[in-house]
């Protein structure tokens, strides 16, 4: 008994000195706990399908690649307008992304190069995008990188439509707005962290914990929603985003998928109401535990409820006395 409580003891002084092991190796020069890395990366892009490949498989496509360009809305009295490229229909459905791909396009100035995606869970996706000159010039390239869900595009839409346009001063009022009037009218990247902005070369993952669904009152069917993978070069409305660079690069844009598991979300309900509950029974367990200690032996046939002493009493008895008491 006592060499496993030795054995535990010895464990459990390991396990709390392993950081500080870490930190010694790591003085000393050699990896005691190898650095941790993604399980794919950018570099592993080679021999990926092109779109069109992986588009000719399903009977939906799973991803549809667009351009937007135009002048858009340029005044009062008069009406430009925008123009989108490509095949990108929002009203069509879109196979679960499953197969990696790469594609590659030319990103004109003031305008953007779009890919409309169906991702879905249970699987990782490793997002690159690489941006080069075109015809041979050495400045660096500079665009805004955004992933976006579907109900954010329509936001996005309208903002690239009015970009030429500041409307008696309501563009700039709407961009420094309160928060909360910006959560109803403008766009955000998805989860509020995929905005990539002023970078030429851009490689971040992400994976969905539920699917993306709009859900309706009059219809029992939830219809998947879509994200969109924008890469832009023009002036949006956002402060920190990277200007209209009177330049046109080239675009390429590799999505590598690999299969992740993923432990259900009730899982985290029962985490927490499980070590809740526990910590709440804990005190009823140990005084039930307490309560019945004694009882054991008494209902097995031995032992008394008041225990008696097996020695001889110290102090012999008094002598009886030799003659009765009168009576009175």
């Amino acid at each position: 008994m006592v060499e496993n409580g030795q054995r535990i003891t010895t464990v459990a002084v390991i396990l709390l000195m392993l950081p500080l092991l870490s930190v010694i190796s790591y003085e000393l020069g050699f990896d005691f706990a190898p650095v941790a890395s993604a399980a794919s990366d950018c570099s592993h892009g080679d021999g990926v399908p092109s779109l069109n490949q992986i588009d000719d498989e399903p009977e939906w496509p799973m991803v549809e690649d667009f351009t937007m360009a135009g002048s858009g809305y340029l005044g009062d009295e008069q009406w430009g307008g925008w123009e989108r490229g490509g095949e990108m229909n929002p009203n069509q459905d879109l196979e679960s992304l499953t197969t990696s791909f790469h594609t590659s396009s030319v990103l004109n100035n003031d305008s953007a190069f779009g890919l409309r995606m169906n991702l879905t869970t249970g699987w990782k996706y490793t997002i690159c995008v690489n941006l080069q000159p075109l015809n041979g010039s050495e400045e660096r390239p500079v665009a805004d990188v955004y992933l976006m869900q579907e109900n954010d595009f329509n936001k996005y839409e309208w903002d690239f439509d009015s970009r030429h346009n500041d409307w008696d001063g309501m563009r700039y009022d709407i961009a420094h707005s309160p928060p909360w009037f910006q959560n109803l009218v403008l766009w955000h990247p998805f989860r509020d962290v995929h905005s990539y902005e002023k970078l030429d070369n851009v490689e971040f993952a992400v994976a969905l914990d539920h699917e993306e669904r709009s859900y309706s009152i009059w219809d029992d069917y939830a219809e998947p929603k879509t994200m969109f993978l924008m890469i832009e070069s023009w002036n949006n409305i956002r402060d920190y985003d990277a200007k209209a660079q009177e330049s046109n690069y080239s675009v390429d844009v590799t999505v590598l998928v690999e299969e992740r598991f993923s432990l259900p979300n009730w899982t985290v309900a029962m985490t927490c109401c499980g070590g809740l509950l526990a910590i709440m029974a804990s005190p009823f367990l140990v005084h039930r535990r307490y309560m019945k200690a004694g009882l054991v032996t008494i209902e097995s046939g031995g032992g008394d409820m008041m225990p008696h002493l097996d020695t001889e009493p110290e102090r012999p008895p008094p002598a009886p006395a030799l003659t009765e008491p009168p009576e009175g």
